[in-house]
């Protein structure tokens, strides 16, 4: 990756960018159907949720989910509700309040803002049943994005390497001088079959947490 300058950075979205709190989503969304937890357990669901997320990312049975927002609602209603001491109401009421609760994580503005002073262009590629460029407004972090490519979009789902096509025609950029960053080692990872570099990190739970961005700001030659 030193030999040539990366001009375009290309990041997943949850549990990269962005996660989610999870007392303030499964916490609020308990209280508003006055259901009470026991200590621990907001932070206890939200694990499994993503976890469950995680496991079936790449799994054909749920490809579907990330091509169509009406997919997409019943899937995660499905997924909500596997887990222990998660009923309808809850699942719900989660369902309702998910894009509220994402945050992004403690180096995610100094990141992506350090890239685009340094001239690198920078890609959102997610799978994805639903307009996450929301929370990215939200935030005030939707300028920083060049382009988002979505599942939903684009109709190709990760690790089908047309998503990374997609992009890159997008951003006309090339795939030797593009780096993927995301969490997932089979879905992410998929960018290797586009030409694309990937660096997998570690999953890190709390948006509260840095999310070891200096990999992505080293590799792509950037000022820390």
């Amino acid at each position: 990756m030193t030999a040539r300058r990366v001009t375009t950075v290309l990041f997943d979205f949850a549990w990269t960018l962005f996660a989610r709190d999870s007392e303030r989503w499964v916490g609020n969304a308990a209280a508003s159907i006055d259901r009470t937890l026991a200590v621990g357990e907001a932070h206890r669901i939200a694990g499994d949720f993503a976890e469950l997320l995680r496991e079936t990312a790449t799994d054909p049975a749920h490809i579907a989910r990330d091509l169509d927002p009406r997919v997409w609602d019943r899937a995660i209603l499905a997924v909500l509700e596997q887990i222990p001491g998660v009923d309808q109401a809850l699942a719900s009421a989660m369902h309702e309040t998910h894009a509220e609760a994402v945050e992004p994580y403690a180096d995610t503005v100094a990141t992506l803002s350090a890239l685009r002073d340094s001239g690198v262009r920078i890609g959102v590629v997610s799978n994805v049943g639903w307009d996450i460029r929301t929370c990215f407004a939200r935030h005030g972090l939707d300028g920083y994005v060049d382009a988002f490519v979505l599942s939903y979009e684009v109709g190709f789902v990760k690790p089908d390497p047309l998503i990374w096509v997609a992009a890159l025609e997008t951003l006309d950029a090339a795939p030797g001088q593009t780096l993927m960053v995301g969490d997932h080692p089979a879905g992410d990872g998929g960018s290797v079959a586009a030409g694309i570099p990937a660096l997998i990190l570690p999953m890190v739970d709390s948006p509260a947490q840095k999310r070891g961005f200096e990999y992505v700001l080293r590799l792509a030659q950037v000022p820390s």
